[in-house]
């Protein structure tokens, strides 16, 4: 039976990022991860923003930057917001697989193909026994992605409200757009969610939905014939689907000697589903946290709970998010088509990030349809 002061359950950004900050801040670190690699295991449009390379401390290698691509937002009528920020199309494994190698040049010690079967709290140290072995800890991360096993032995049973999404890795497409990532928003094509088309390269997409009670791979299906002169003579090479967490953070994410980060603990951005920088910037703060309650031997609820005070920045743009994704639920087609009208680029990225959603809802305020219908929610 291993000793360890942190043990990190799950390889995904958030785990490797706790694993890495953890081995940095000289804790003896163990990162478990169920499958036999360490990789992009739960479908993702694998589109982030550069910031998200400066936040993990990673190199844009072309490698792992497959492209690069703007965006366009486009309302049921099919007209569209351009927002001319570049971002990066990624080969989300390789970008995990880059950060585990750091956290492993930091000293973490990693098992793959080692599930974690039960986590119990036995006197003053965290126990888990895998498929393999037992071991103790001071401190347990679970990042175990959303039906986490970590929060299940610890009867944690909040979990943030999900979506059901579909992807499709499609080749020989005929993309009409190689450097634009598409959103598409309308009750008719994505009820309670939008559709996507992510240009990987010419002729390589990743095409998903998301929807809320509505079966998600009908509606793709749906969605890849609107596109039949782009999509119609691709193949599908790669189809998975997964909850993702949209419903904001679950309460308490903190435990005595336990931290929860990911989906697990709903660090997604809820308008946009993105996870990979709000889920890296978790794992590194939960990671830091963690080494220094251990160095000063006290990992209880209160001392860990400075997790809550760091990742302020993020827990704030999540409800803004969240507060934003409430209220456009609500809108009918119509509706959305009238706000593509009204809103520029930067209304959109501070609506769908939760950044600066005050100013957009005073800009909406004085519009007669959407005072009431938006503008006083967000307020």
């Amino acid at each position: 039976m291993g000793s360890y002061d942190v043990i990190v359950v799950g390889a995904g950004p958030a785990g490797v990022s706790a694993a890495k900050a953890a081995a940095l801040g000289d804790a003896r670190t163990l990162l478990l991860e169920k499958c036999p690699t360490i990789m992009a295991n739960k479908p993702c449009g694998e589109a982030t923003s550069q910031a998200t390379f400066k936040t993990a401390g990673v190199e844009p290698k072309p490698s792992i930057v497959l492209n690069k691509a703007y965006a366009r937002v486009y309302a049921p009528n099919m007209k569209f917001v351009e927002i001319r920020d570049v971002g990066f199309l990624i080969n989300k494994s390789l970008f995990i697989q880059e950060i585990a190698a750091q956290a492993a040049e930091a000293g973490a010690d990693i098992h793959v193909r080692e599930e974690a079967v039960s986590v119990w709290r036995n006197g003053d140290a965290m126990r888990i026994k895998t498929n393999r072995d037992e071991y103790s800890a001071k401190v347990i991360i679970g990042a175990d992605g959303y039906n986490s096993t970590v929060a299940r032995s610890l009867g944690i049973n909040e979990r943030s409200e999900p979506i059901p999404t579909v992807q499709y890795v499609m080749v020989n497409c005929r993309l009409e757009y190689t450097d634009v990532v598409r959103f598409f928003l309308g009750n008719e094509i994505a009820p309670g969610g939008y559709a996507w088309i992510f240009p990987k390269s010419e002729k390589i997409a990743e095409v998903g939905i998301g929807v809320r009670a509505a079966p998600a791979k009908l509606y793709l299906d749906k969605f890849v014939k609107i596109f039949e002169k782009e999509l119609g003579s691709a193949k599908i090479i790669d189809y998975r689907g997964a909850p993702v967490p949209i419903g904001g953070m679950i309460k308490e994410c903190v435990l005595d000697g336990v931290m929860l980060v990911g989906d697990v603990a709903g660090t997604v951005i809820p308008l946009t589903g993105a996870g990979i920088h709000s889920s890296v910037a978790a794992g590194l703060m939960a990671g830091e946290v963690a080494a220094n309650a251990c160095h000063e031997d006290d990992v209880s609820k209160e001392r860990l709970s400075e997790f809550y005070e760091k990742y302020g920045p993020w827990i704030n743009r999540i409800n803004k998010s969240l507060k934003v994704m409430r209220a456009l639920e609500k809108m009918t087609d119509e509706d959305l088509n009238l706000l593509q009208s009204i809103l520029d680029a930067s209304d959109i990225l501070d609506l769908a990030n939760g950044l600066d959603v005050k100013r957009v809802a005073l800009k909406l305020l004085s519009h007669p349809i959407f005072a009431m219908k938006l503008a006083k929610a967000l307020l």
